[in-house]
């Protein structure tokens, strides 16, 4: 039997964010905001630190550098109760890390440094430890250049091979992304992308349209996140379903789809029908976009139950 819940593989990466930011002062000038917040993010960290928010035993499987940014994302890592073992400290180059000004919509454009992300990869020896866990997420591909490629296609082949249920999402998704990602497709049990990133890879527009492309390349369950429109889920039996958002003030959207994918596995981990996962899931991401960075207001499953059985919806369009 695993030792753990899930293990979540890939991207990491520190977010220092400050909202809300209207402009980029002239030249040494200074604008006064609100708040500044240092996060644990990325499509890997992010999932990861939602799911042991909500209460799953949560092992982190990644690289940072020997810097003082790594030495934070490590500390609030293990704060959050993350088995941190697998987490790859490597001197070549800094923690990746992200500038993030939060405009007063919740928008935020982004100032990335790649980092430490593009060398982490993992060899056969480490595969055992990596999948200690009832389901394996990989967050991440487009930058994770030493592992991208070859080296997933490996390891999700190799958590197949081993029984494990197989979550997916990626970043800065693009055309090209989708050369990457074709191989892996078969291996997928549920492939969480945005919209907006699966149309760039599939080269079609509309839910149904782009999420029937990746079924028919392989995908068991295709789960499109579509911002404040809710998502769309085309799952391995039944008929596709779509779920509206919850009617809140987003303060940040940073980490929304890190955290729908979170409560996902959440949901999965506790035996729900993907309907409900995806209701949970939605609850999650709305927890995180009422305040600042990939945690923003989530704070335990129970508070989070509470608010997808008590929070109002969206109207479906």
């Amino acid at each position: 039997m695993p030792s753990f819940d899930v293990s979540s593989v890939g991207f990491l990466v520190l977010d220092i964010l400050g909202r809300p930011v209207t402009r980029i002062p002239d030249g040494g000038r200074a604008d006064y905001i609100d708040e500044i917040r240092m996060t644990v993010a990325g499509t890997a960290g992010a999932t990861g630190m939602d799911c042991a928010i909500l209460g799953l035993k949560t092992r982190m499987v990644s690289c940072v550098g020997e810097d003082e940014l790594g030495d934070f994302l490590l500390a609030k890592m293990q704060g959050y109760g993350m088995e941190t073992s697998m987490v790859r400290r490597d001197g070549r180059a800094q923690t990746s890390a992200t500038i993030l000004p939060v405009r007063p919509n919740g928008e935020r454009p982004a100032l990335h440094v790649p980092g430490s992300a593009a060398l982490f990869s993992l060899e056969e020896a480490d595969y055992a430890a990596a999948l200690d866990a009832d389901i394996v997420h990989i967050g991440g591909t487009g930058l994770l250049k030493a592992f991208d490629g070859e080296p997933t296609l490996a390891f999700i082949k190799a958590a197949k091979a081993a029984g494990r249920t197989t979550t997916f999402d990626l970043i800065q998704a693009n055309p090209e992304t989708v050369e990457l990602v074709k191989p892996l497709l078969p291996y997928i049990d549920y492939f969480i992308p945005s919209i907006e990133e699966a149309e760039e890879m599939s080269g079609r527009k509309g839910a149904e349209d782009v999420a029937r492309f990746f079924k028919d390349h392989g995908v068991k369950n295709a789960i499109l996140t579509l911002g404040g429109a809710g998502v769309y889920v085309d799952p391995a039996t039944g008929d596709p379903f779509r779920l509206p958002a919850y009617d809140i003030d987003v303060v940040d959207t940073t980490g929304c789809g890190d955290s729908f994918s979170a409560g996902i596995i959440v949901g999965l981990s506790k035996g729900w029908e993907l309907r409900e996962c995806a209701r949970f899931a939605s609850a999650v991401a709305a927890k995180v976009a009422l305040g600042l960075g990939s945690d923003g207001k989530l704070a335990s499953f129970e508070d989070t139950i509470d608010a997808m059985k008590n929070w109002s919806t969206k109207e479906v369009a």
